[in-house]
């Protein structure tokens, strides 16, 4: 039999090529969402954008011997224009390359703090979304917490429904001195997530805080529901506790949402500030990727127009 040379080496090169995507791979995803409503604090009703639209891409190379070089980007723009958010920075999310292995992954570059992604933002219904939101009011004691960091390390390691995180920056979004650090721990098991955090923000926020957030919900088929403690103190000893409580109850094809959430200061034994917050929503799922949602906040510490709404749709891809 005669093997014709061209045919042959295009074989090979496409098996070369084939084995190589295998070993290295590139994610894009994203969220778009949009909705007309009108936000707390104001009497303009707009078109509203409640999650964080946002664009983004991870990747990961084989090594060999298990271990992957990984990286992740991931921008926020508002979808009404289609320029970058507020934000100054244009990797907004995070900006992150590192190293993965059976020791777990180690990650360098703009992240979440290991306390936020483990605990600070699994117990809000809304996950932190749209006008009905519970999560700045119950884990943001004080507007204390830090979401993410610059110049940061973060260890993660993850086996049998346990993760553990912990993260240090050497700077923060300002390039101050005084380091941020944070450290998580989760379990999950079927319907069950309870997860602890513990922060000290350094000067990264201005009261130069320290965070302790817990919390875990369950899934009882009818129902889930969310419960979250947290206990902010900053540079003055002034203490902020703050928690939710939250259901969730599939509806249709959708979900009804319910939770209420509050903090105070304490400050010399004197309670100085109370905030409470009440969500209710209906978000209805059109397919896995697609829903419209409809959505109701009133928060206490409002003086005017303390009640919102929206109503939008979103898709994530």
């Amino acid at each position: 039999m005669k093997l014709n040379p061209t045919l042959l080496a295009l074989a090979v090169l496409g098996t070369l090529a084939g084995a190589a995507a295998a070993q290295s791979t590139v994610t894009v995803y994203g969220k778009l969402d949009a909705g007309v409503g009108k936000a707390i604090g104001t009497k303009d009703k707009t078109v509203l954008d409640g999650a964080g639209s946002r664009l983004g891409f991870r990747g990961t190379e084989a090594l060999g011997d298990g271990l992957k070089a990984q990286f992740a980007i991931e921008h926020r723009f508002d979808p009404q224009t289609g320029a970058a958010n507020k934000a100054a920075t244009f990797w907004q999310g995070f900006s992150t390359v590192g190293l993965s292995g059976s020791f777990g992954s180690l990650n360098l570059g703009r992240q979440y703090t290991a306390s936020y992604s483990l605990i600070q933002n699994q117990i809000d219904p809304w996950g932190g979304e749209t006008v009905a939101q519970l999560r700045d009011i119950a884990m943001k004691v004080g507007g204390l917490y830090a979401t993410r960091v610059a110049s940061s390390v973060r260890y993660d390691y993850s086996a049998n429904g346990l993760s553990f995180g912990a993260s240090v920056a050497g700077s923060n979004e300002n390039g101050k001195a005084e380091k941020p650090w944070s450290l998580g721990l989760a379990y999950a098991a079927g319907p069950l997530y309870v997860g602890a955090g513990y922060e000290v923000t350094g000067d990264h926020v201005a009261a130069k805080a320290n965070v302790l957030s817990l919390g875990g919900r369950y899934n009882f088929g009818v129902a889930e529901l969310a419960l979250a403690y947290s206990l902010g103190k900053d540079k003055a000893n002034a203490k902020y506790p703050g928690g939710l409580v939250g259901l969730t109850a599939p509806l249709g094809a959708g979900d009804l949402k319910l939770g209420f959430a509050v903090h105070r200061r304490d400050a010399a034994g004197v309670t100085t500030t109370v905030n409470s917050k009440l969500g209710v929503g209906y978000h209805y799922k059109l397919s896995k990727r697609t829903k419209i949602y409809m959505d109701y906040g009133h928060d206490s510490k409002v003086k005017t127009e303390a009640s919102g709404y929206d109503l939008g749709v979103q898709h994530n891809f």
